[in-house]
């Protein structure tokens, strides 16, 4: 007798589970029992979720980016009125005399002409925005600034005579990318006597 009832009640238990998948199988056709997606709310809030941690982490990227472009101009800047300045000054040094043959047009402050040891005339002269010596281009930039002052053995009063000058100042501003660089140098040629 027993086993009459588990026979009845398994046979139930599988009539059960019979019934249960029809019903999960009609079910399916209009929606699936074990659905495991991303309702349209939700999937539009993670897409904004991210779009607020993308646009902070742009933000990040966008300083460093800034950071190392202004940090180039800045090197390039330097880099370019540095030589220009040491090259003006190792031969400024190497002019010849201070009178009118040797320092022709003296005490412009726009440009600087002078005639070196070897009797070569040299020419320094800001032309748009470059440096140029004798017409060949010794740095440039978005914006240059250069001038040249002249100062008698005082070294404090300006000369306006060849025969005067002892000494001579250059000023040079470049300018790129927003970056600036002001050079001021003095310099003295070894054979003013």
């Amino acid at each position: 007798m027993d086993s009459i009832v588990l026979n009845r009640q398994s046979r139930g238990r599988s009539q059960d589970k019979q019934q249960l998948k029809q019903v999960e199988w009609s079910r399916s056709s209009l929606q699936p029992a074990d659905q495991r997606g991303f309702t349209l709310i939700e999937f539009v809030l993670a897409i904004t979720l991210i779009g607020i941690v993308g646009g902070m982490g742009s933000m990040f990227f966008s300083r460093g980016l800034n950071a190392f472009t202004a940090q180039g101009a800045r090197a390039d800047i330097s880099n370019q009125g540095r030589l220009a300045v040491e090259r003006m000054v190792r031969e400024i040094r190497m002019a010849r005399s201070r009178t009118v043959t040797d320092l022709p047009g003296c005490c412009s402050a726009a440009t600087l002409s002078f005639v070196d040891v070897t009797g070569t005339t040299v020419t320094f002269a800001k032309s748009g925005n470059t440096i140029t010596r004798n017409g060949t281009i010794l740095a440039a930039g978005d914006a240059i600034a250069l001038s040249f002052s002249y100062y008698q053995t005082d070294g404090v009063t300006a000369a306006t005579t060849a025969a005067a000058v002892w000494s001579m100042g250059i000023s040079l501003t470049v300018t790129k990318q927003g970056e600036s660089q002001l050079y001021q140098v003095r310099v003295h040629p070894r054979n003013f006597v």
